[in-house]
């Protein structure tokens, strides 16, 4: 009875792999993961994807849809954990220094890296 229940087990296991319930995503910032970030509720309800990316001189992240139709109310705080789930190619900017910013035109496109206007 015992090695048919870890059967089931294994097996129920590899099912919810197979559906991605149990995904993985490759953390690579040197940041916790808890870390607090801003993004839009277009990027988090997945109506548009991250095309605009900011570490500011506060250390502080933004990942945003790269529109300029925001509000005050569009802004959320998730963990930066979540936003490499949201969107993995994020992971690529983990050595972005402060006061530099990234863009792309498309998820498909490279990050192309500018520098932060001095506040």
């Amino acid at each position: 009875m015992t090695r048919r229940l870890l059967l089931t087990t294994i097996i129920s296991m590899g099912i919810f792999n197979l559906f991605g319930q149990n995904k993985t995503t490759e953390y690579k910032f040197s940041d916790p993961e808890d870390k607090a970030i801003i993004t839009c509720d277009h990027v988090l309800n997945g109506d548009r994807p991250i095309l605009y990316a900011s570490h500011d001189a506060e250390g502080d992240w933004q990942f945003l849809c790269g529109h300029e139709d925001h509000t005050e109310d569009n802004a959320k705080v998730i963990s930066l954990k979540q936003a490499t789930e949201i969107d993995p190619s994020i992971n690529d900017l983990y050595e972005m220094p402060v006061n530099v910013g990234a863009e792309r035109e498309s998820v498909k496109d490279k990050w192309q890296p500018f520098r932060m206007p001095a506040e």
